[in-house]
């Protein structure tokens, strides 16, 4: 996933041993030289680290391999762990920061790309005036990831799409988005007054890739017909496929989150189908079920849930 990092005070000194955060560093990147890009630090520094790492416990943590570097059993065990230490860290932090005051903490919320387009960046410019010191890490991916990162202590806070039903993760709220052909203004598809998916069929499909696809309301779509598309191209990112039909090669469907912006500025059109309005997409907003949150994250958890409920009624204004 993509990750952005806001910094609006003061780093936290850690209380998990150095050895510990390289080890789980080159274990999400799955390369000693990635890890060490990412912490800033000399790839040698970081397998000095690893490998005394390996030698107070015994046992190999990875599988050096000619690509990069893979988990041991061990490892997976060892990792496990650490990840929850670090959860508990973050915690830890936020109930301190409730005691001084002060409001100073970090909140990780993993989401999906639209979020951050409008909404989520509008609920933190309101947050960060009432906790100005609070620091927030932003990770992007699909619903499989950030429900993972939610259940793991990654994520303090998940928002996706269509998440199957699981006791892992709690869900705060769920909101319905109406989903539709996205074309450019001037396509023929625009100026229809009602849609239905077989008006789209001439038309090359704009679809996402097949991580993206897997689950996705689309899937749904095409499962409930025997209608055939011809596909232009296969996009990892919203961003990509918006900008395709932007451009009038093709129709994508999206969501009206996925395309606000682009309908106010009348860079895209957007067209619910008449004929499958029983296909909807559903925005999930969650946390960990087993997990008590610190005020900081309560009070933004309850700001971002109001802000999905609205999204619907904004975006047809």
């Amino acid at each position: 996933p993509i990750c952005l990092t806001s910094h609006t005070g003061p780093s936290q000194m850690s209380l998990i041993l150095l050895s510990l955060r390289y080890f789980e560093e080159v274990a999400r990147h799955g390369s000693l030289r990635k890890a060490a890009d990412h912490l800033h630090v000399a790839a040698s520094a970081v397998n000095r680290q690893i490998l005394k790492l390996e030698d107070e416990l015994g046992v190999p943590l990875f599988e050096r391999m000619p690509r990069g570097m893979r988990l041991s059993p061990a490892g997976e065990i060892i990792l496990y762990q650490v990840r929850q230490w670090q959860r508990d860290e973050r915690q830890l932090v936020g109930y301190l920061g409730d005691i001084r005051g002060a409001g100073s903490a970090e909140i990780r919320i993993a989401t999906i790309e639209s979020m951050t387009d409008r909404v989520l960046p509008e609920v933190l410019h309101r947050f960060g005036k009432r906790f100005p010191r609070v620091r927030f890490v932003i990770s992007t991916g699909v619903t499989a990831n950030i429900l993972e990162q939610v259940v793991t202590g990654e994520a303090d806070i998940g928002i996706c799409m269509n998440a199957p039903p699981t006791r892992k993760v709690r869900f705060v709220e769920k909101v319905n988005l109406s989903f539709g052909a996205v074309v450019a203004p001037s396509h023929p598809l625009a100026q229809k007054p009602s849609l239905k998916l077989r008006d789209c069929t001439p038309f090359p499909l704009i679809r996402p890739d097949t991580e993206m696809f897997a689950g996705s309301t689309l899937q749904r779509l095409l499962d409930t017909t025997d209608l055939q598309f011809s596909t232009l191209a296969h996009c990892n990112r919203i961003l990509s496929i918006k900008s395709l039909a932007r451009s009038g090669l093709g129709v994508a469907f999206l969501t009206r989150l996925d395309i606000a912006r682009e309908v106010e500025q009348q860079e895209l059109a957007f067209n619910v189908l008449t004929d499958h309005r029983q296909v909807r997409s559903h925005l999930s907003l969650c946390v960990a079920a087993d997990r008590p949150l610190p005020m900081a994250t309560t009070v933004i958890l309850e700001q971002i849930r109001q802000a999905i409920t609205d999204i619907e009624g904004a975006s047809t204004q």
